[in-house]
């Protein structure tokens, strides 16, 4: 009798990941319709795909790097939850411009709303008292392939923070190295608060969709030798999904309105 409770239990499990992954494959292609945009979904519990759509395509991340630099520098006492930076938004780095674009209504942040106005100040002044090796190390937590930061210097290391220099992603390798950040973020803390702070009032905000409860960032960045700029949006909703989507022309808004398009359908 237990052989055939257990089989049964096995087939009903096995019939919703087919379920999950059929609807998931709908309410992707729906959201990416008539974008050049490409996506994947994983399971949040067991990584596997849920869902993919459009071309393969590789992209400087942009801010989706934030999170894992933060991870890191409290991890290691590089930073404190409350350290504070004025942002006068006008940033420059070894002559390129990378200006905030959050609200100026609160200039000073700690590191919870740093992440979630994706305060580009904040973190390069982060990048500043982080040593090379920590750069490093912090980048190459993510998997993700990267220069070699064990050299670089300050302007290499603030651009490389921002996610602006130095690395490249896919949406898969994005989506998988999230799931593992969010694996072993502290539950409650500071990465984790400023990540749901971003969906809920922060730069993340398009991506918020009723009934949901969406953890994510925003990323806008520049390929080498392009002259127009590319959007992410990497997030979960815990222990149901991972989301990652790039569009190629335009901003991580346009690709946080892409992601509410497919949370607002898998969650009818």
């Amino acid at each position: 009798m237990m052989r055939v409770r257990s089989s049964a239990l096995a087939i009903l499990v096995l019939i919703a990941a087919v379920l999950q992954a059929e609807t998931a494959t709908v309410a992707l292609h729906n959201a990416l319709a008539r974008t050049q945009a490409s996506a994947v979904v994983l399971d949040a519990v067991s990584g596997k795909i849920l869902a993919q759509e459009g071309m393969p395509r590789r992209g400087t991340p942009g801010s989706t790097m934030k999170p894992f630099v933060l991870d890191y520098a409290l991890q290691h006492g590089l930073v404190q939850p409350q350290t504070q930076v004025y942002c006068r938004r006008d940033l420059h780095i070894g002559g390129r411009s990378v200006p905030c674009t959050h609200p100026a209504d609160e200039p000073v942040f700690d590191a919870e709303n740093a992440l979630a106005e994706s305060c580009n100040t904040w973190f390069a002044a982060l990048a500043q008292r982080m040593p090379a090796g920590d750069v490093e190390q912090a980048v190459a937590a993510t998997t993700l392939p990267h220069e070699n930061l064990r050299g670089a210097g300050v302007d290499q290391r603030q651009l490389a923070v921002l996610g602006l220099w130095g690395s490249s992603t896919s949406p898969l390798e994005l989506a998988r190295a999230y799931r593992a950040l969010f694996q072993r973020l502290p539950q409650g803390g500071v990465v984790e608060r400023g990540l749901q702070a971003s969906v809920e009032r922060g730069m993340a905000n398009p991506a918020a969709t009723r009934g949901l409860t969406i953890l994510g960032k925003t990323g806008t960045a520049r390929n080498s030798g392009e002259s127009w700029t590319h959007g992410w949006f990497a997030g979960v909703v815990p222990r149901r999904w991972i989301v990652v989507i790039y569009i190629p022309k335009g901003d991580g808004g346009t690709a946080a309105r892409l992601a509410h398009r497919f949370f607002e359908e898998m969650a009818r």
